[in-house]
């Protein structure tokens, strides 16, 4: 059953679900637990990739039929889905969407092939399903850019001289390239011109900029929107953007604790008090709305259909997570 987030739009909803039952088709592999976790990952999630994607399929000149854009639709989550399980192994993170991860469950080198066999799986649904070779390596150079990404990270780790642009940069290929890509992919099947692409993808860049802070913003209330236990990243020495803020800024006290390698809980309290109490967690806030604006007005400027005033209403609710 579809994220209760697409309640207000069962046609996209059936279509979101028809994408999950065709990835948990495809996911064939003997080892029946790492499945079982696979299909559980592919089930509890808000499906947002392959949404913009089906959405963005309406404003081009071509109709798709639903046969022939599930199996994209699939692909694309199923490369987020990937790019989790990795995540959790290196960060060791104990749960994702609120259950155990699957290297916690049955160990790292179980976990990584189940991430590599995700990869695999990805790119042999867009071969199947691409005829260009430039929409395929549209594709390949998007996942290339995902991973730069995750690399890029290690610049931040434990850096109390990270700054806002080293992290936007870094989120810009981690997770809005996805998002960008899923926009991209819709425009491009449905015959869209170079115009339009190009609007799509940088809408979608915009959403995964904003997606991506407000998921930072978020761990500073508790796990049960993110699905994760709560300043997990930070206990990594990965500093969000709120603690970035406080950084840039040369906040003594903040520079302070986060020198340290090892935080306490105490430690933890601290920083998250620093970046509440002198408005850093405010500013994140003001630059993930910038974000969303700048998607909204693009928006504004594509082909007026119903799929139209969906995007505008999902990104308006995504925004509204934060308050």
């Amino acid at each position: 059953m579809a994220n209760t987030i697409w309640k207000s739009y069962p046609q996209l909803g059936e279509k979101l679900d028809l994408t999950t039952d065709y990835i948990h088709q495809a996911v064939k592999i003997n080892n029946l637990d790492i499945s079982s976790m696979i299909v559980d990952l592919t089930s509890g999630g808000k499906m947002l990739r392959p949404a913009f994607f089906l959405l963005f399929s309406d404003f081009g000149e071509k109709k798709s039929s639903t046969a022939e854009l599930i199996p994209l639709a699939a692909s694309l989550e199923i490369l987020h889905v990937a790019t989790l399980i990795h995540d959790d192994v290196i960060d060791d993170s104990p749960l994702r969407r609120s259950q155990p991860t699957i290297h916690t469950k049955y160990g790292r080198r179980n976990a990584i092939y189940a991430g590599d066999y995700l990869f695999t799986l990805y790119f042999e649904l867009i071969s199947r399903n691409l005829s260009s070779h430039i929409d395929i390596l549209r594709n390949a150079l998007s996942m290339k850019k995902i991973l730069v990404g995750e690399l890029d990270q290690m610049l931040i780790n434990f850096n109390v001289k990270a700054t806002t642009e080293m992290y936007l940069h870094e989120i810009s290929g981690k997770t809005a390239e996805l998002f960008s890509l899923s926009a991209a992919m819709g425009a491009v099947v449905s015959d869209g011109n170079q115009e339009l692409i190009d609007r799509c993808k940088g809408i979608g860049h915009d959403i995964g900029m904003a997606f991506q802070i407000i998921d930072d913003i978020l761990d500073f209330s508790n796990s049960t929107q993110t699905g994760k236990p709560i300043h997990e990243d930070l206990k990594n020495g990965v500093y969000s953007l709120p603690y970035i803020l406080g950084l840039e800024a040369g906040n003594e006290q903040l520079i302070e604790v986060l020198s340290k390698t090892d935080l306490t809980a105490d430690d933890d309290r601290k920083a998250t008090n620093i970046v509440v109490d002198d408005g850093y967690l405010n500013q994140a806030k003001d630059i993930a709305r910038s974000y969303t604006k700048r998607a909204v007005d693009e928006i504004d400027k594509l082909p007026k259909n119903t799929n139209q005033k969906i995007l505008k209403a999902v990104v308006k609710k995504l925004i509204n997570r934060i308050k």
